[in-house]
């Protein structure tokens, strides 16, 4: 078993593997930042929120005693919006909001 763990530092350690380790380090930083990459835009903003408002059109045209319920949520959606200018935030409580509307009846 120790000779298997020697001969794998031999293999990292030879010359040839010098691009390989080069790439496994640059997807590694890669991987790090990639939370970055994947905050939530403006635009992404703009669409969940006319998705939401589309989804609350549809609640209320089936039934409209659903309209105040559905409207205090986009309220509260909008006061999250105002309080902090984190989109991650924002985006969470759109998708929340959207997840609860598509589960509606």
């Amino acid at each position: 078993m120790i000779t298997f763990y020697i001969r794998i530092g031999d293999w990292f350690r030879h010359r040839d593997f010098m691009p390989m380790r080069r790439t496994l380090l640059a997807l590694m930083l890669l991987a790090a930042t990639m939370p970055a990459a994947l905050a939530c835009t403006k635009d992404e903003l703009q669409a969940k929120s006319i998705e939401l408002a589309d989804l609350v059109k549809a609640i209320v045209a089936k039934d409209p005693s659903q309209a105040q319920p559905w409207r205090a949520k986009q309220v509260t959606v909008d006061q999250v919006a105002e309080v902090t200018t984190d989109l991650d935030k924002i985006c969470a409580a759109y998708d929340s909001a959207i997840a609860e509307a598509k589960a509606a009846p």
